[in-house]
This record gives C-alpha cells, structure tokens and sequence, in this order.
C-alpha cells in the first residue's frame, strides 16, 4: 500500500473518530472504550499494512494482541463495573495468575 493512501484512510478514520465523538450522544464511558478499540485496531492495521507484522512470528503477534485484550477487558471490569474493591482485587489476582500461567504454556515453560 503506497503512502498516499495510508495517509487518506487514516484522516478518514480520524474524521469519523471526530464526527462520533462530537454528534453522536452517547455516553461518555462508551466513547472512550469505543476510541481506545478503533486506535487499536488502526495501529495493527497499520502495522500489517507496513509490513512489520508480517516479520514478527505469527505466534509472538498472537500473544501480544491477546495481552493487550485481556488488559483492556481489565481495565474497563475495574473501572466500569461497580463492585466491592475486595472482589475486584481477587478478580485481578486470579486473572493476572490465568495469564502467567497462560504465557509461561505458550512458550513452552508450563506445567
């Protein structure tokens, strides 16, 4: 892809962004996750289209795109569902000692 085009599709997206986030009401909690998605997903459309992720192990992409969608599921539990800050500790514990174990099977080193 020539970078031309790159640049066009990302001032489309970015206008669109724009546009959602000025005229569309919603609220504000949902256009955060919904802008914090679309960056995502336009860094690693970038990166294909670059040609980076095409370098990369398929299975090093893999673990880092699931990283980055665990945290965020993570992330928006603890911000946005209301529970007792005990609970969300445990939930925390147990799902970051889900995906250690997850990572250490992954590369091999599991139980």
């Amino acid at each position: 892809m020539d970078l031309v085009s790159l640049v066009v599709v990302l001032i489309v997206v970015g206008l669109l962004l724009w546009m959602v986030n000025n005229y569309i009401p919603m609220e504000a909690r949902i256009k955060q996750i919904l802008n914090i998605v679309v960056i995502i997903a336009v860094i690693l459309w970038l990166l294909n289209a670059i040609g980076i992720m095409g370098v990369l192990p398929r299975a090093l992409v893999s673990v880092v795109v699931s990283l980055v969608v665990v945290g965020l599921l993570l992330w928006m539990v603890n911000t946005y569902i209301p529970m007792d800050a005990r609970i969300k500790q445990i939930l925390n514990i147990v799902i970051i000692i889900a995906v250690v174990l997850w990572l250490l099977s992954a590369f091999g080193m599991g139980l």
